[in-house]
């Protein structure tokens, strides 16, 4: 039958009915000749501290023990298989999801504070990232381009290609086709105007303007690029604004049997009224059918195509001729556009 007996040592012994298991109490510390010693209780209350004495001892959880706490010597502690710690409820966790990925879930947000947070390996982000404060940093070794690492070397960039852009704060991947369109691509305006006939430049003391026998070349496969310049009564208007490279050069011959000059002169308005000299081309004939050519260039920063326009004036020492021609561009200018302004 079952007994509790008192030891000589002050302790107290329990024993079972057949008398081959006892539990033994001696000066607070319960002792047993069974693998377990189980208390059935709903709670078990513990006033201080709780001592597992073996290496390698086992915390069970659960009617069946799905769920353990193991002692690894050295090292800490270890949670069996995929199970999880969880904090508030199951939806926020740490988890050893697989023998090589460890997981931390949350319902809404972690929230990681420190004075430096530290990662070690590749980092892939699947939802939006934000960033507040400093900025990243970096060397070219470590970020020579976003797609993966590699350097692109000298392969030429082709449509499709992406290109990272800051979109107002926030980086966008566009295509080379977008930013072309934006940054323009290459010249889109150039155009070439000659005289088409002989003007003879008659003595008048002041500068005359040309205002006839223009007209656009038309000959030895010339073609204009956009929409060209438009011309009333020898004024020129252009097409849109930017900034406009003007070259011109004129063919003369002298008629004078003495020494004489001659001067092309670029005229430009900002306010389609009130012209000035914007560039001059400045020769002297030294005999009676003496040839020269003149030319200059000028960069017109058009801002408005109704106020910006320009002409070409000449004046003449004495009676001399800007030979013209219909079928060669002996004297003209050419027009390109640099620029949008």
């Amino acid at each position: 039958m079952a007994e509790i007996r008192i030891n000589a040592t002050g302790g107290v012994k329990l024993y079972d009915a057949d008398d081959s298991h006892y539990a033994q109490i001696v000066a607070g510390t319960i002792t047993s000749n069974v693998d377990a010693i189980t208390l059935g209780h709903d709670t078990v209350t513990i006033a201080d501290n709780l001592s597992l004495g073996s290496d390698s001892a086992v915390l069970k959880f659960g009617a069946d023990g799905d769920t353990t706490l193991t002692h690894t010597d050295g090292t800490g502690l270890t949670l069996n298989s995929t199970n999880k710690i969880c904090f508030n409820d199951a939806s926020q966790f740490v988890q050893g999801s697989s023998a090589t990925v460890l997981s931390i879930g949350a319902t809404d947000e972690i929230d990681l504070t420190a004075t430096a947070i530290d990662i070690n390996g590749t980092c892939d982000i699947s939802g939006t990232f934000s960033l507040g404060g400093t900025n990243i940093t970096t060397t070219a070794a470590e970020i020579n381009l976003i797609d993966g690492g590699t350097s692109r070397g000298t392969t030429a960039i082709a449509d499709g290609d992406g290109v990272l852009i800051n979109d107002d704060g926030t980086m966008r991947m566009t295509t080379v086709e977008t930013l072309s369109t934006y940054i323009g691509g290459g010249i889109t305006e150039a155009d070439s105007w000659r005289l088409n006939a002989t003007v003879n430049m008659a003595t008048t003391g002041a500068s005359t303007a040309i205002t006839a026998s223009w007209e656009r070349v038309d000959t030895d496969g010339f073609g204009v690029l956009g929409t060209g310049l438009s011309e009333s009564s020898g004024i020129f208007s252009f097409p849109s604004t930017g900034y406009w490279r003007i070259f011109y050069s004129f063919y003369m011959n002298s008629d004078a049997a003495a020494d004489n000059y001659t001067v092309a002169r670029l005229y430009t308005t900002l306010d389609d009224s009130s012209y000035s000299a914007a560039s001059d081309a400045t020769g002297n004939f030294v005999a009676t059918s003496d040839n020269i050519q003149l030319s200059n260039d000028f960069i017109f920063d058009v801002t408005s195509t109704s106020n910006c326009k320009f002409k070409f004036m000449y004046y003449a020492g004495q009676t001399n001729n800007i030979i013209g021609d219909t079928g060669a561009s002996l004297s003209g200018f050419s027009t390109i556009k640099l620029a949008d302004t």
